[in-house]
């Protein structure tokens, strides 16, 4: 970018603003939740239960507890109930391990998409 730039256009004005409602969206939703998750990949099929592969980045989850799913964006977009939770050893290279959460909802869905992510946010009480 040199010293002069060009104005921003309509679209790119709109974008920066989704943009920045967006980011400001996910920031408060990670500093308030208490449960979270990271949706990598979903798999399914007629025979077997729809399982959500990711990360469990913070707390700890129990078959029956409940959800929220929200998009990239931070909007919310469902609600899940967790059948059960597993946690595998993956092998990342030669020299390293890694460990991957597996969680099987206990409803199906077909909204389930790779960067959403499943959070609990505390309900705060008012004074």
């Amino acid at each position: 970018m040199g010293l002069f730039r060009k104005p921003l256009t309509t679209e790119e004005s709109e974008r920066q603003a989704r943009y920045e409602a967006s980011k400001s969206r996910l920031m408060e939703l990670h500093t308030k939740a208490s449960l979270l998750f990271y949706i990598d990949e979903i798999q399914s099929s007629d025979t077997a239960p729809q399982i959500l592969v990711g990360e469990q980045v913070r707390g700890e989850f129990h078959p029956g507890t409940t959800l929220d799913i929200y998009d990239c964006e931070g909007l919310p977009v469902g609600h899940m109930t967790v059948g059960s939770m597993e946690e595998r050893e993956v092998k990342l290279s030669v020299f390293e391990k890694g460990i991957r959460s597996y969680c099987t909802p206990e409803e199906v869905w077909d909204g389930y998409a790779p960067g959403q992510f499943l959070a609990v946010i505390p309900h705060t009480s008012p004074v």
